[in-house]
């Protein structure tokens, strides 16, 4: 099981003797030490090869059954929804897909009669178990997408998110800081934008967070979706990305120390239910925290 897996590599962890500050994690099939980016999934993460674990829709359901499923899975390990025909992966569907075609198309009929297959992305990212990390990293840089599967021998499939990908985090031997990761550029945000301009901003800058100006508050794709949603998908509504940014549910963002190491970071973003934290300097997510690990 996941939970065996990660009490063999703390117990492995206690007993190391290494007194090095680089960012190392520790092999299942081996005891040798290994950084992080050149682990491979079977190392890392060998229960995924062994439990098929992800989320599925069929190609020819409607949108707003996709959208209902999203809301619920956009803050969990598997993020995105992966799009089958006749039990094969064709594509997947995330929060980028819908709000880019919500952009385009701001009517109850996107949710109704649009389907899945329509609205999907292709680029599906998948690895297999002797990938190495740092690998499958550059492919979800690329397709601008923390999301993968992999495919074990048996041609099963299971999905690896960032937010998965903490467990692992949480478990390197390492003193970095938060202060020590590089800045990042915070897109902000009014409670007079409309929906519109959140949208244009979290699909120009591929993000799926954005800030309250001057504040700790913040709104992310799931809040989108959830308010389509509570609109019945907009039956109830035809202006809805007029509508200004304080009819959202805006959330609170986690402030924590500076000086808190990366290993802290993820374990307490595995707690949260969402996984976004803030510093006086910077604004950290999964993505963040393994893209530097690596």
């Amino acid at each position: 099981m996941a939970s065996d897996f990660i009490s063999n590599l703390k117990n492995r962890i206690q007993k190391s003797k290494n007194t090095t500050s680089g960012l190392i994690t520790f092999s299942s099939n081996n005891d040798k030490n290994l950084r992080l980016g050149k682990c491979t999934i079977e190392d890392i993460m060998p229960h995924l090869l062994i439990y098929s674990s992800l989320a599925t829709i069929d190609s020819k359901e409607k949108m707003w059954i996709a959208t209902s499923m999203l809301v619920r899975l956009l803050e969990s390990f598997t993020n995105n929804l992966v799009v089958m025909e006749s039990e094969i992966p064709i594509g997947m569907l995330g929060s980028q897909e819908v709000l880019h075609g919500l952009y385009h198309e701001p009517v109850s009929e996107f949710f109704s009669k649009r389907t899945v297959k329509n609205v999907m992305s292709k680029d599906l990212c998948v690895i297999f178990p002797n990938t190495k990390v740092s690998d499958m990293l550059n492919a979800m840089k690329k397709s601008g997408r923390d999301f993968a599967l992999v495919q074990n021998q048996e041609g099963e499939f299971s999905t690896i998110s960032a937010r998965r990908l903490l467990e692992v985090g949480m478990l390197c031997d390492t003193q970095m800081k938060v202060s020590d990761m590089p800045p990042k550029k915070i897109t902000t945000f009014t409670k007079n934008d409309t929906i519109t301009t959140i949208i244009e901003k979290m699909l120009t800058h591929r993000t799926d967070v954005l800030i309250l100006e001057n504040t700790p508050l913040f709104i992310n794709s799931q809040t989108i979706l959830e308010k389509t949603s509570e609109l019945n998908y907009l039956e109830a509504t035809d202006e809805f990305l007029e509508a200004k940014a304080s009819s959202l549910n805006l959330r609170n963002g986690r402030i924590i120390p500076d000086n808190t190491t990366i290993p802290e970071v993820c374990k307490i973003m595995l707690g949260m239910k969402h996984s976004f934290i803030m510093t006086q300097n910077n604004v950290v997510t999964p993505w963040d925290l393994i893209s530097v690990l690596s």
